[in-house]
Parts: C-alpha cells; structure tokens; sequence
C-alpha cells in the first residue's frame, strides 16, 4: 500500500510537469498511456532514488527522471556543464519538486525529450 500511495503523489508531481490534470493518472487501464508517465517508467521505473549504471562518458543518471550528471548535474566526480545548477543528489528523494524544474529545463532545449 505505500509503494501505490507513492506512486499517487509521483503522478500528481509528473502531472504538473507534463501539465496533465492528476485525475487522468486514475487509469483502470494497467498502463496509462501518457508520454510523460511511459518515459518516466521506462528510465526509473517511477524510483525517485535510482542512480543508473555509469554511462559511456563515465557520467551517471539521477532518480526519477535520470537527469545525467555530464550535462544536468554535479556528482562532485566528473566533470559537468551542470545545466540545472543542482548537485545530483537532491534527485534522489521523494519531493521531486526539484526533479521536475531540471527536467523542464531539458525539455525547453533545443534538443527537448531527446535527451531522454
């Protein structure tokens, strides 16, 4: 029960990223087929505490929306352009109020959801 209610919150938080009203997250459906939502699953599987596997670079990914550490983030390891302003570890909890104004950051850039 508290990895659903978890999950509730998480959808309202994405929600307001993706400005979708959170009632839609209230799917019967077992996958709701909202881009945001699918593109979250798909990198975190909706884990606001995942550091990924290191990447090609040497670089890392950070919680829910794996914002990379080469270009989004510092981990105080490599290096970075750190384009949020954002050390990689405030990614890695529950509010991921912070989480969701970096990745609205990399959507606006010229290369959008590309990055993901």
């Amino acid at each position: 029960m508290v990895k659903h209610s978890i999950l509730n919150v998480l959808f309202k938080k994405l929600g307001q990223f993706f400005s979708f009203t959170a009632h839609a997250f209230y799917c019967p459906l077992p996958v709701c087929f909202l881009p945001g939502v699918c593109m979250v699953f798909h990198e975190s599987g909706y884990n606001t505490t995942l550091v990924g596997r290191p990447n090609w670079d040497g670089s890392h990914d950070y919680g829910v929306f794996q914002i990379n550490s080469a270009w989004w983030c510092n981990n105080y390891q490599d290096r970075t352009a750190n384009g949020c302003n954002k050390a990689c570890s405030e990614f890695l909890d529950d509010d991921i109020t912070d989480d969701i104004k970096c990745a609205k950051i990399i959507a606006r850039t010229n290369k959008g959801m590309l990055f993901w």
